[in-house]
């Protein structure tokens, strides 16, 4: 063979195995505990449904529309927090642990709501909060006055002036150490009646526990354990991150300038206050007692224990704990809220990749696209792009989150300074950049305040675009997304998708393609053109063991296609792939029968199949006349 020709192989086989992918996910072994493949519905309990026209959402209201759960194939609701609070950041600064807030209804409200929900085979979890109470719980007053076992329930500590405080009332308290809050400013705050500071990660209505209290262990069992007992099946520890502080209350370093440090938390090394290594214990102990609650009383099904921690992936990692020691089922993977826009498809890619390369042996893996704490979908990337992330999450193996109204493509909305709710807005104080935008009201139908409450104003307002994008609008279109993720939903149920390999294919700029096989099943290949340009793809250039023709499980309404049409794998003029900007579609080697559609599309996808077949008959026309000549 000639040395050209050898080159030429080696560069063949190298380009081959370069952009053929790779095996991100092998299925080790079948997961068919209830929440291994699980959709989580976050349910933001303000601004789903109000029942009782106060302009605020309620459980009630949850109840009115628990079907919509059922018709989509939901099987999880997460629904928080629901706790008794003053509101002082939205329900996260608890008052009372064992009180349903009366904003959201009674305890009987919430029993009804669990009955309801079992008989539609629906799952709870909730959020507790274990960090921080409210600066009005009994306990937070209890430990003011240095009363019995709640003295040391907090973050209490000496001034750095001590001394010269107590000697002169005049004298301004100086602060232990230059630890901040996440809100901006000094972590802690001065009271005058136990002439101490309280520390506080978050702002100063929310005073961090003393976690290192075996006492405060105790409490957050007896926590879990009441709402156990009225049949929640899951729990969101919240914030876990800042769970400890070091004991040795050290200044942490500076890395902007002295003012900066003074103000800005992102100015601090955070060496002392966030992720310290007594973290991945609790969250094991907190596994251990909801493991024993399941087995003492018989329960059916375990609990899940699910994690929110904007922290590195490698400890994330050890939230999962080991195979003597389990943690949490679900920590909350939040890397896809960052995607590159500048370079989308490799960013998803390494992110997937990250992911699923660092995760414990026989764990499950879960996605996060959206939440009430950063933009929504739309927002980021644009109308267009709700169908691509809903397949890309649908379709990944493991859980998956979704923010209520994802399933409609719902976009943040502009909230004037003058109707803002949220009193930390972005957690560093800025009005521009606010979390009230990605919370406003569930979009149900377009009848005024969009099907939402029948108050003149509901809490936050209204997107003004809920006249199309709604519920009950996008029921009736069978291209809406509402219907492409219902049918993304139901795919997640086929054992492919439960426990089959996932391929990952980053071929170009624009197009990203993910395989989900399983022996003896059926595949499903996801093709997503995230690009500005039309494309076509020739999948056996780049996923091995294809047919020649596959079936169109899905397309979203831009893409042209729809079930029951075939796709070539090898050919760019026969039935050719052949992708609009921003569009998906779901392609199977499963036989699937046409839809039913109306002509409009009928006459798109027949001509579209008229030109393929023209264009493939004047090629052999041409090579025939040449070979004649």
């Amino acid at each position: 063979m000639r040395t050209f020709d050898v080159f030429l192989l080696v560069v063949i086989a190298y380009t081959y195995a370069t952009v053929n992918g790779n095996v991100y996910f092998h299925a080790t072994k079948p997961t068919n505990e209830w929440w291994s493949n699980t959709i989580t519905y976050q349910v933001y309990p303000r601004s789903f449904k109000d029942s009782d026209n106060d302009g605020i959402g309620d459980l009630k209201g949850i109840i009115q529309k628990l079907d919509h759960f059922v018709d989509l194939g939901i099987e999880t609701l997460w629904i928080g927090p629901l706790f008794k609070s003053p509101m002082n950041d939205m329900g996260y600064d608890v008052e009372d642990y064992y009180k349903i807030d009366p904003m959201f209804g009674t305890m009987a409200d919430f029993d009804e709501l669990v009955l309801e929900m079992k008989k539609r085979n629906l799952k709870l979890v909730t959020d507790i909060v274990p960090n921080h109470s409210s600066y009005k719980c009994e306990w937070f007053k209890k430990s003011i006055k240095r009363e019995d076992k709640y003295a040391d329930y907090y973050m209490w500590r000496n001034a750095s002036n001590q001394d010269e405080v107590l000697r002169n009332s005049t004298i301004k308290p100086k602060p232990p150490n230059n630890w901040l809050s996440v809100f901006g400013h000094s972590g802690w705050t001065w009271n005058n009646e136990r002439k101490q500071f309280y520390y506080h990660q978050f702002n100063s209505k929310q005073p961090d526990f003393n976690i290192r209290n075996p006492e405060i262990h105790k409490e957050m069992l007896d926590i879990i354990k009441f709402w156990m007992d009225r049949g929640v099946v899951g729990f969101r520890f919240d914030a876990l991150r800042h769970l400890y502080e070091s004991e040795s209350f050290f200044d942490e370093p500076c890395i902007m300038t002295e003012d900066e440090c003074k103000i800005n938390y992102y100015s601090l090394n955070h060496t002392y206050t966030v992720d310290q290594p007594e973290t991945i214990e609790i969250i094991k102990e907190w596994r251990e007692f909801v493991d024993n609650y399941t087995r003492n009383n018989n329960r059916p099904i375990p609990c899940l224990i699910t994690t929110e921690s904007y922290t590195s992936t490698e400890m994330l990692m050890q939230y999962y704990g080991n195979s003597t020691k389990p943690g949490a089922q679900l920590p909350f993977n939040f890397a896809l809220l960052s995607v590159d826009k500048r370079n989308v498809i490799e960013s998803i890619d390494t992110k997937v990749k990250n992911w699923l390369d660092n995760m414990p042996e026989n764990q499950v893996a879960n996605w996060v696209v959206e939440n009430h704490d950063n933009a929504r979908m739309p927002t980021k990337y644009g109308p267009e792009m709700v169908p691509l992330f809903t397949a890309l999450k649908l379709s990944l193996p493991g859980i998956e989150v979704t923010y209520y109204g994802s399933e409609i493509g719902m976009d943040n909305t502009y909230v004037r300074p003058d109707q803002s709710q949220d009193p930390n807005n972005s957690g560093i104080g800025k009005l521009d950049d606010s979390r009230d935008d990605e919370r406003c009201p569930m979009q149900w139908d377009s009848s005024i305040n969009a099907g939402f409450t029948e108050a003149k104003k509901p809490w936050l307002p209204i997107n003004p675009n809920y006249y199309k994008v709604n519920v009950e609008s996008q029921k009736k279109i069978p291209t809406s997304n509402y219907n492409f993720y219902k049918k993304m939903s139901q795919l997640r149920k086929t054992d492919t998708l439960k426990n089959g390999d996932l391929h990952t294919y980053n071929i170009t700029k624009s197009i990203y393609i993910l395989k989900r096989s399983l022996l003896e099943r059926e595949s499903y290949i996801v093709v997503m053109n995230f690009g500005s340009e039309t494309e076509t793809v020739i999948l056996s250039n780049y996923v091995k063991n294809l047919d020649e023709e596959l079936f169109v499980y899905l397309g979203s309404e831009n893409s042209e296609y729809i079930t029951g049409n075939i796709v070539s794998t090898v050919s760019s003029t026969l039935y050719p792939l052949t992708l609009r900007p921003q569009s998906v579609i779901v392609l199977t080697d499963k036989h699937i029968e046409i839809e039913k559609i109306d002509t409009q599309n009928a006459g798109t996808r027949i001509g579209s199949t008229l030109i393929s077949l023209i264009g493939a008959f004047l090629l052999l026309r041409n090579f025939f006349c040449i070979y004649l000549s």
